[in-house]
Protein backbone atom coordinates (compact mmCIF):
# COMPACT_ATOMS: atom_id res chain seq x y z
CA UNK A 1 0.00 0.00 0.00
CA UNK A 2 2.85 2.15 0.78
CA UNK A 3 4.20 2.25 -2.37
CA UNK A 4 1.50 3.24 -4.04
CA UNK A 5 1.83 6.87 -2.07
CA UNK A 6 4.13 9.89 -1.86
CA UNK A 7 7.65 9.16 -2.03
CA UNK A 8 9.60 7.91 1.18
CA UNK A 9 13.29 7.90 2.46
CA UNK A 10 14.32 6.84 5.62
CA UNK A 11 18.01 7.36 6.43
CA UNK A 12 19.81 6.05 9.68
CA UNK A 13 21.94 8.50 12.18
CA UNK A 14 24.57 8.90 9.65
CA UNK A 15 23.05 9.83 7.18
CA UNK A 16 23.02 7.08 4.39
CA UNK A 17 19.75 6.12 3.07
CA UNK A 18 18.29 2.51 4.85
CA UNK A 19 15.10 2.43 2.86
CA UNK A 20 12.98 3.80 0.49
CA UNK A 21 9.46 3.20 -1.21
CA UNK A 22 9.28 2.16 -4.86
CA UNK A 23 7.64 5.88 -5.56
CA UNK A 24 10.90 7.31 -4.33
CA UNK A 25 13.09 4.36 -6.18
CA UNK A 26 11.14 5.86 -9.31
CA UNK A 27 12.05 9.53 -8.58
CA UNK A 28 15.22 9.41 -7.42
CA UNK A 29 16.68 6.20 -8.15
CA UNK A 30 18.08 3.60 -6.18
CA UNK A 31 19.69 5.00 -3.01
CA UNK A 32 20.32 2.80 -0.28
CA UNK A 33 23.56 2.58 1.01
CA UNK A 34 24.09 6.28 -0.49
CA UNK A 35 24.43 9.54 1.56
CA UNK A 36 20.79 10.81 1.89
CA UNK A 37 22.14 14.81 0.02
CA UNK A 38 23.69 12.60 -2.22
CA UNK A 39 20.43 10.99 -3.60
CA UNK A 40 17.74 13.19 -2.85
CA UNK A 41 19.82 16.62 -3.01
CA UNK A 42 20.67 15.56 -6.62
CA UNK A 43 17.00 15.14 -7.81
CA UNK A 44 17.48 16.29 -11.26
CA UNK A 45 15.69 19.96 -12.30
CA UNK A 46 15.14 20.79 -8.93
CA UNK A 47 15.73 23.72 -6.67
CA UNK A 48 15.94 24.84 -3.54
CA UNK A 49 16.29 21.70 -2.01
CA UNK A 50 17.27 21.64 1.61
CA UNK A 51 20.06 18.40 1.69
CA UNK A 52 23.40 19.52 2.40
CA UNK A 53 25.99 17.40 3.57
CA UNK A 54 25.60 16.36 7.37
CA UNK A 55 21.82 17.20 7.09
CA UNK A 56 20.38 14.36 8.53
CA UNK A 57 22.74 14.57 12.08
CA UNK A 58 21.86 18.20 12.26
CA UNK A 59 18.26 17.42 12.17
CA UNK A 60 18.79 14.48 14.75
CA UNK A 61 20.82 16.76 16.62
CA UNK A 62 18.53 19.40 17.18
CA UNK A 63 15.13 20.26 18.91
CA UNK A 64 13.21 20.33 15.60
CA UNK A 65 11.31 16.83 14.95
CA UNK A 66 10.49 18.14 11.98
CA UNK A 67 11.76 19.96 8.87
CA UNK A 68 9.35 21.05 5.77
CA UNK A 69 10.48 22.93 2.89
CA UNK A 70 9.17 23.69 -0.54
CA UNK A 71 11.08 23.39 -3.51
CA UNK A 72 10.55 23.20 -7.35
CA UNK A 73 11.26 20.14 -9.37
CA UNK A 74 10.90 20.63 -13.28
CA UNK A 75 8.74 23.90 -12.78
CA UNK A 76 6.33 21.89 -10.27
CA UNK A 77 6.00 22.98 -6.72
CA UNK A 78 6.81 20.28 -4.25
CA UNK A 79 7.28 19.79 -0.48
CA UNK A 80 9.91 17.63 1.36
CA UNK A 81 8.87 16.92 4.92
CA UNK A 82 12.26 15.26 7.19
CA UNK A 83 11.15 13.93 10.54
CA UNK A 84 13.45 12.79 13.01
CA UNK A 85 11.74 9.66 15.42
CA UNK A 86 14.12 7.04 16.90
CA UNK A 87 17.90 7.89 15.86
CA UNK A 88 16.42 7.82 12.05
CA UNK A 89 15.28 10.66 9.80
CA UNK A 90 12.03 9.99 7.63
CA UNK A 91 11.33 11.81 4.53
CA UNK A 92 8.26 12.10 2.47
CA UNK A 93 7.79 14.33 -0.84
CA UNK A 94 4.42 15.67 -1.36
CA UNK A 95 3.14 17.38 -4.88
CA UNK A 96 1.30 20.65 -5.49
CA UNK A 97 -1.51 20.62 -3.70
CA UNK A 98 -0.84 18.97 -0.92
CA UNK A 99 0.18 20.67 2.52
CA UNK A 100 3.69 19.30 4.04
CA UNK A 101 2.33 19.10 7.43
CA UNK A 102 -0.85 16.27 6.43
CA UNK A 103 1.49 14.12 4.95
CA UNK A 104 2.26 12.24 7.98
CA UNK A 105 -0.62 10.07 9.33
CA UNK A 106 -2.71 11.34 12.06
CA UNK A 107 -4.64 9.13 14.86
CA UNK A 108 -7.91 10.40 16.85
CA UNK A 109 -7.55 10.64 20.45
CA UNK A 110 -9.40 6.89 20.15
CA UNK A 111 -7.35 5.19 18.28
CA UNK A 112 -4.24 5.98 19.97
CA UNK A 113 -5.64 4.83 22.95
CA UNK A 114 -6.66 1.83 20.99
CA UNK A 115 -2.94 1.29 19.78
CA UNK A 116 -1.41 1.89 23.53
CA UNK A 117 -3.98 -1.23 24.39
CA UNK A 118 -3.04 -3.47 21.56
CA UNK A 119 1.00 -2.81 22.44
CA UNK A 120 0.16 -3.40 25.85
CA UNK A 121 -1.22 -6.83 24.15
CA UNK A 122 -4.94 -6.65 24.73
CA UNK A 123 -7.16 -8.21 22.60
CA UNK A 124 -10.01 -7.47 20.87
CA UNK A 125 -12.51 -8.61 23.42
CA UNK A 126 -10.70 -7.39 26.58
CA UNK A 127 -9.90 -3.66 25.17
CA UNK A 128 -13.74 -3.80 24.05
CA UNK A 129 -14.73 -4.38 27.85
CA UNK A 130 -11.99 -2.13 29.03
CA UNK A 131 -13.80 0.71 27.27
CA UNK A 132 -17.30 -0.85 27.31
CA UNK A 133 -18.08 -0.65 23.64
CA UNK A 134 -18.56 -3.62 20.88
CA UNK A 135 -16.18 -5.81 19.66
CA UNK A 136 -17.21 -4.81 16.36
CA UNK A 137 -16.54 -0.95 17.06
CA UNK A 138 -12.78 -2.11 18.11
CA UNK A 139 -12.12 -4.23 15.17
CA UNK A 140 -13.39 -0.62 13.31
CA UNK A 141 -11.14 1.54 14.89
CA UNK A 142 -8.11 -1.35 13.92
CA UNK A 143 -8.66 -1.40 10.64
CA UNK A 144 -8.79 2.47 10.46
CA UNK A 145 -5.19 2.17 12.60
CA UNK A 146 -4.30 -0.51 10.04
CA UNK A 147 -5.24 1.58 6.99
CA UNK A 148 -3.44 4.79 8.18
CA UNK A 149 -0.25 3.50 9.01
CA UNK A 150 -0.49 1.50 5.63
CA UNK A 151 0.27 -1.78 7.54
CA UNK A 152 -1.29 -5.50 7.20
CA UNK A 153 -0.99 -6.65 10.74
CA UNK A 154 -1.80 -5.94 14.47
CA UNK A 155 1.91 -6.44 15.14
CA UNK A 156 2.97 -3.75 12.41
CA UNK A 157 0.54 -1.05 13.80
CA UNK A 158 2.43 -1.49 16.41
CA UNK A 159 5.60 -1.49 15.32
CA UNK A 160 4.41 1.62 13.34
CA UNK A 161 3.32 3.27 16.00
CA UNK A 162 6.58 3.44 18.11
CA UNK A 163 8.06 3.94 15.00
CA UNK A 164 5.95 7.25 14.38
CA UNK A 165 6.29 8.08 18.15
CA UNK A 166 2.83 7.30 18.78
CA UNK A 167 3.64 4.67 21.46
CA UNK A 168 6.63 5.19 23.71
Amino acid sequence: MLDDARPVVVTGSDGTVIAQNKSARRMLGPGTGKYCWDVVGKMEKSKKLPCRQGCVMKLLASDVDTQETQFKQAGKQRDISCRAMNGVVVCMFSSEGHEPSKMWPSLSTREQEILRMLADGETTSSTADRLDVCESTIRTHVERIRSKLCVNTRAAAVAEGFRLGFLE
